[in-house]
């Protein structure tokens, strides 16, 4: 009878034991997973920008003397040669005469290096048509790839570009020579009465009115600030460590501009120059203006808008990776938590190209594995883990 209480206690005190490790066992940590994948990706960097017209024209008052009231607004469209202002010229002295002597030949100087420009503008407009030409034959003969192909096509483009840009810098060198000898023609004996005009030195629109009012000016006041509208580029100022790994001719893409649709664009160069800029936290940075070409229709934007600017320095298209979220460091290294038999383990990776929400790894997992996203201080290695919402 004794021996049956005792078997009986045990049997009690077993079950409460049993009762109590399930009650304050401890409960699974909820997390949320992903399985790694290979697809696409991109690495970027990325900075604020703004459009700007690629030839800009400050128009100055050609003499002293009274000017009369521009009847011009901004966004106005002007052509090269069309009259911008009137200047009622003021008697001459002899010092302002030799100024505006000088002021000739400096403009028939630089009519002399806008021609040079061009005559190499052309020459090499003419080299890059036949690279294309030569290109595509190679091409059609499977000797060269698609990529070095589109290069041609693209360094193509940009030569007739520039060479644009050339003949309307000759242009408005020339309509310079013009301005200087009319106003000292005025000041000659025996010359003009008549007010001085004020020409446009080429074809665009009117970005800033300057000095709208009737008044007196000096030789050389700005007037007017003229924007050739067919030549739109963007310029961000990208940090200088990021800037080192931009090149010339690598896609970029334009966003936060107003558009539901990215606009495609291309880096067109990297001034040479850095400069120190403050930031908003009062931290000096070097950084250094990055030029980009839209690669097709601008969509309304104008000069000085506000864009953001991406330039995609690698891409991939089979790249093993996770997201950046289940990545952290761990001592020296990076690693995950890898979800295995219910348990997170802690596996270490070797990152490489990082992408915006995803980043590459080169060594450490395989396809289809789970990794956590975005652990929490509770998930250690080894601990039991179960799985409310995948990914």
């Amino acid at each position: 009878m004794r021996r049956r209480s005792q078997i009986t206690l045990l049997i009690v005190a077993l079950a409460i034991a049993a009762g109590l490790v399930l009650v304050f066992r401890t409960a699974p940590i909820p997390i949320q997973t992903i399985k790694v994948q290979r697809g696409p990706l991109r690495e970027v960097v990325e900075e604020e920008g703004k459009t700007r017209m690629h030839d800009h024209y400050m128009v100055a008052a050609t003499v002293g003397g009274k000017l009369r009231r521009v009847d011009l607004h901004a966004g106005d469209r002007v052509r090269a040669g069309e009259t911008l202002a009137w200047i009622d010229p003021s008697p001459l002295e002899p010092r302002q005469s030799a100024v505006l002597e000088a002021r000739l030949r400096a403009a028939e100087a630089n009519q002399q290096h806008a021609a040079a420009l061009a005559g190499r503008a052309k020459a090499e407009y003419g080299q890059a048509e036949k690279d294309l030409q030569r290109g595509r034959e190679l091409y059609s003969q499977g000797i060269i790839s698609r990529e070095a192909l589109d290069k041609a096509v693209t360094l193509e483009e940009a030569a007739q570009q520039q060479l644009k840009a050339a003949h309307s810098g000759a242009e408005s060198a020339a309509y310079q020579v013009e301005e200087a000898k009319s106003a000292l023609l005025v000041y000659q004996p025996g010359g003009s009465d008549l007010p001085v005009a004020v020409v446009a030195p080429a074809d665009g629109r009117v970005l800033r009115i300057l000095e709208q009012s009737e008044r007196v000016v000096a030789p050389g006041t700005p007037l007017l600030e003229l924007g050739y509208t067919p030549r739109l580029e963007i310029v961000s100022d990208f940090l200088t460590r990021d800037a080192v790994r931009i090149k010339p001719d690598m896609r970029a893409v334009i966003t936060d501009w107003g558009g539901e649709n990215a606009i495609a664009a291309r880096v067109r160069t990297v001034e040479p120059g850095g400069f120190t800029k403050v930031s908003a936290l009062g931290v000096e940075e070097q950084r250094v203006n990055v030029i980009c070409d839209f690669a097709g229709d601008t969509h309304g934007l104008q000069d000085n808008y506000h864009v953001e600017v991406s330039v995609i320095v690698w891409q991939g298209d089979n790249v093993l990776q996770v997201p950046s979220s289940a990545v952290f460091r761990s001592a020296e290294e990076w690693a995950v938590f890898v979800v295995k038999d219910s348990r997170a383990r802690k596996t270490y990776v070797r990152i490489g190209h990082r992408g915006e929400t995803d980043w590459e790894v080169r060594d450490g997992l395989d396809v289809g594995q789970e990794v956590i996203v975005h652990p929490s201080a509770e998930v250690q290695d080894g601990v039991k883990v179960q799985e409310v919402n995948r990914h």
